[in-house]
């Protein structure tokens, strides 16, 4: 198998494992969402505050098939009043993740995108049903 089929099947087997996942119930998690892009980066956001409220609580961004030469990233984090800010993220393991806590939201998208990439994964901030 050539390495660009084999990449490709890794990641459907990635994915499809990570659609498994998100379609459980998460206990630790009221919403999550990633993008679905087989060409390009996996991007996800999770948030674990309470469902339906203006707190998103913890928010975790996370590209799960980065370059191996990859040890961090940058995060940038659009809130739904307009405002944009960044954060950084690591590597753990196979992926990069970063974590903040952006307060209080208005109503709309909370969304995620790394730096270098057009990807933007996001949340429904009230009713916590995730979008990409």
């Amino acid at each position: 198998m050539t390495r660009s089929k084999l990449l490709r099947a890794l990641t459907v087997a990635g994915t499809i494992a990570l659609s498994a996942v998100a379609t459980t119930p998460a206990a630790h998690a009221a919403a999550d969402a990633c993008t679905h892009d087989w060409s390009g980066p996996q991007i996800c956001i999770a948030a674990d505050g309470q469902n339906g409220t203006a707190n998103p609580g913890h928010v975790t961004a996370s590209w799960t098939n980065p370059p191996k030469s990859r040890k961090s990233a940058t995060v940038y984090l659009y809130q739904p009043d307009g405002y944009t800010y960044s954060f950084k993220a690591k590597r753990s393991g196979g992926e990069i993740v970063g974590h903040t806590v952006p307060g209080i939201q208005s109503d709309g998208n909370l969304c995620v995108r790394f730096k270098g990439s057009s990807h933007k994964a996001c949340i429904d901030i009230r009713n916590r049903n995730g979008s990409f």
